[in-house]
């Protein structure tokens, strides 16, 4: 089975998915993250392109490998713009 893995959304993150904190979501990796992300939320497009995604509070780089109960940040860019 998939690791289900809870996603906390921030500022700019936050409202594009109409003001959810967290959800879960059964992906493998933060590539097929950001796709699952997508689809569930149009509007987390943009916001994704310029976004860090922080796994377990350490910044990810690369694509990254996920693991069950795993906690992912989804960290628009701190100014607006």
């Amino acid at each position: 089975a998939m690791p289900a893995v809870t996603v906390l959304y921030f500022a700019r993150a936050r409202e594009a998915t109409g003001g959810l904190v967290e959800e879960t979501f059964d992906v493998v990796d933060t590539d097929e993250l950001r796709v699952a992300l997508v689809k569930q939320h149009p509007g987390l497009e943009t916001v994704l392109r310029s976004a860090v995604l922080a796994v377990n509070q350490e910044y990810c780089v690369e694509t990254t490998a996920l693991r069950e109960r795993d906690e992912v940040a989804v960290i628009p860019p701190i100014s607006g713009g």
